[in-house]
């Protein structure tokens, strides 16, 4: 029998995180949720995105892409493969038609991270943090649009 196995691109760039400490981590955090949420890893493989070091997280379109940014590729092996999915959903959304960038889209994604976490055995305080987002996060100057100026400005 053949199974056809996925094998994510993952890309580190000297200027934001070495690829010698990049590839590494992403592949332990993807080894992570084929393990302990399989299903939304299955997401993850169907897209065929690329992971890669980058100024600011999030997922860029254009590219096919999750940018991953110093800071968050800092935190916890399980909140890092959370953040993975929760861009995962980001581009289930942008190719559903149903991406509305903001507070809406953040909510959702935000949903199933939380739900990526638990299965993971994510630390309580990771959690709990998850669970007090509203999904305002991306509007960062707090003017009620998600914009370019909130994206770079961003610092994680």
């Amino acid at each position: 029998m053949f199974w056809e196995v996925y094998v994510a691109q993952i890309e580190g760039n000297a200027a934001y995180i070495p690829a010698k400490d990049f590839v590494p981590k992403i592949e332990r955090c993807l080894k992570l949720l084929r393990a302990k949420a399989g299903a939304y890893c299955t997401w993850f493989e169907a897209y065929a995105l690329k992971l890669r070091a980058a100024a600011r997280s999030g997922a860029n379109f254009a590219d096919n892409a999750i940018d991953i940014a110093k800071p968050t590729f800092d935190s916890s092996d399980t909140w890092l493969a959370s953040v993975i999915i929760h861009e995962t959903i980001h581009f289930w959304q942008y190719r559903s038609g149903k991406y509305q960038a903001g507070k809406v889209a953040e909510s959702e994604a935000n949903r199933y991270q939380l739900g990526v976490l638990q299965l993971l055995g994510a630390p309580q305080s990771e959690i709990t943090y998850m669970q007090s987002q509203d999904g305002g996060h991306a509007d960062r100057n707090g003017d009620g649009v998600y914009d370019w100026k909130d994206y770079e400005s961003r610092d994680y």
